[in-house]
């Protein structure tokens, strides 16, 4: 009997500590993804085409080269042939421990949760679209907002220049550099894309700190602009 009431009462302190915080967190993560924002409407016209970008964990804005401020991309080691620019936010320690999923590790992913850590820039140059991404039609105030958002997340020298990690990327085509702000639980790398979007009064998830939310409110814009 009283190894089952210490078992009972061990269970209940995990019960509260771990199990309820983690099923809160998820149903809130649900409600919120699904819930949509309502965004004021600006006076131009969506005839821009950017995108998102999910390897089913983590979501990219993806701009073409001709969007992108001239100045910035002439720091992001541009290749000729590149026409699209990938760009995301996120814990620096996954994005530089972690080039492939194969090789995430469970105290990564959770240093990266629980503990506010330093973040870094990824950038990815593509010769042509993707198929998986999802087009978001923009108009030019748009871009200017989306731009801001960007480029404001960059850490920056003395001279104003983009801070690149040498030697960080996974491939030739990417690269990692320096970044304000601190990656949580609460706030990650999608919840970046996320408030980009909704900066740029694209209408998207109130908060969605996994992708799934940010894909279903592009890929239902797309599918009523038959973008897709």
């Amino acid at each position: 009997m009283k190894l089952l009431t210490l078992f009972l009462k061990i269970f209940k302190w995990i019960f509260f500590l771990v199990i309820l915080p983690v099923l809160l967190y998820l149903g809130l993560a649900a409600l919120f993804s699904y819930w949509g924002t309502s965004p004021k409407k600006l006076a131009c016209s969506a005839n821009q085409i950017i995108y998102v970008s999910s390897n089913g964990m983590h979501i990219d804005l993806v701009l073409p080269k001709d969007l992108l401020p001239a100045s910035f991309v002439s720091y992001l080691s541009p290749n000729n042939k590149t026409k699209y620019y990938a760009i995301g936010w996120g814990d620096k320690g996954f994005y530089l421990d972690t080039p492939t999923w194969a090789e995430l590790k469970a105290s990564t992913a959770m240093k990266a949760m629980l503990i506010k850590s330093p973040t870094a820039m990824h950038v990815t140059q593509y010769r042509a679209k993707q198929p998986h991404w999802v087009p978001i039609a923009v108009c030019a105030e748009q871009i200017t907002i989306l731009n801001q958002h960007i480029t404001s997340t960059f850490e920056k020298d003395t001279k104003g220049n983009p801070v690149e990690i040498i030697g960080a990327g996974y491939t030739p085509d990417d690269r990692f550099y320096e970044a304000h702000g601190n990656y949580t639980g609460i706030k990650t790398c999608n919840i970046w894309v996320n408030q980009g979007l909704k900066k740029a009064s694209i209408k998207t998830s109130r908060w969605s700190p996994f992708v799934f939310g940010i894909l279903h409110h592009a890929e239902k814009q797309a599918s009523a602009l038959n973008l897709k």
